[in-house]
């Protein structure tokens, strides 16, 4: 079976997005993207919210358009162009770029998706079906970059559970921009 990794930005405090919504504070450099794209290479589908999948289809599928794209951001498009993706979404009615729109049943088809052959599947948000996920216990791994900064509010990580979530630490970096990559396994059993 395909593991489902959720790969989220945090603050140091725990929020995904600061008090606007907003997130221009992620400490990204070179070395952190080259890792990004390093990862990619290797992963079988993408998933998104219907927020954060908009973002990346604003962007990736043509980096050149903006005029600032830097050679890493051309290889992260190769990578994403051609990526099965999944944007989960009752709003949302058709998607380009090799993208499926799932609205409903969201453990079924996640089932679906981690019985089929290939690479693991990643979560890349937003934090609406991060939620949905951390609550119907479909996270495999947590990869989860915490950066050095504190925002003081906003959208927390990790929603109100029902009950704690213990978690084993797998791995840890260190980038040279103050991040930390956290790699975190919960104590759940198999699905």
């Amino acid at each position: 079976m395909r593991n489902v990794k959720l790969w989220m930005q945090v603050s140091l405090d725990g929020y995904i997005e600061g008090p606007n919504g907003e997130f221009d504070w992620p400490a990204f450099d070179e070395e952190m993207q080259t890792f990004a794209v390093e990862q990619a290479a290797d992963m079988g589908g993408f998933l998104f919210g219907r927020k954060v999948y908009e973002g990346m289809v604003a962007y990736w599928p043509d980096p050149t358009r903006f005029g600032e794209a830097t050679e890493l951001d051309l290889e992260y498009s190769r990578i994403w162009r051609p990526m099965p993706k999944v944007v989960f979404s009752r709003t949302l009615e058709h998607a380009d770029h090799n993208t499926t729109v799932v609205a409903d049943n969201i453990a079924e088809e996640v089932g679906k998706l981690s019985e089929q052959p290939g690479g693991d599947l990643v979560l890349f948000g937003g934090a609406e079906i991060a939620a949905t996920f951390i609550r119907l216990g479909l996270i495999d791994e947590y990869w989860l970059f915490v950066h050095p900064v504190v925002l003081g509010g906003g959208k927390p990580l990790f929603p109100e559970l029902a009950q704690r979530r213990d978690l084993r630490l797998l791995a840890t970096r260190t980038f040279g921009s103050g991040a930390i990559h956290l790699r975190y396994s919960p104590n759940l059993p198999a699905r």
